[in-house]
């Protein structure tokens, strides 16, 4: 397996330049999807892209 970049909340709002509402917002409807490893919640690199690449395709 490769080396997968799991990222932080707070990693992944600043890479997306949005707020901590709005990263919980799309969190919780499932628009951001996130993998929970024990106790904290992560976002895979490879979500981030799909997320960034869905968003300039309904631009």
């Amino acid at each position: 397996m490769e080396n997968v970049k799991n990222y932080t909340i707070n990693e992944a709002r600043s890479m997306l330049s949005i707020g901590r509402t709005k990263m919980y917002d799309l969190m919780n409807s499932g628009e951001l999807r996130f993998i929970v490893i024990g106790s904290v919640r992560r976002i895979p690199h490879m979500e981030i892209a799909r997320f960034m690449d869905a968003q300039l395709l309904a631009a």
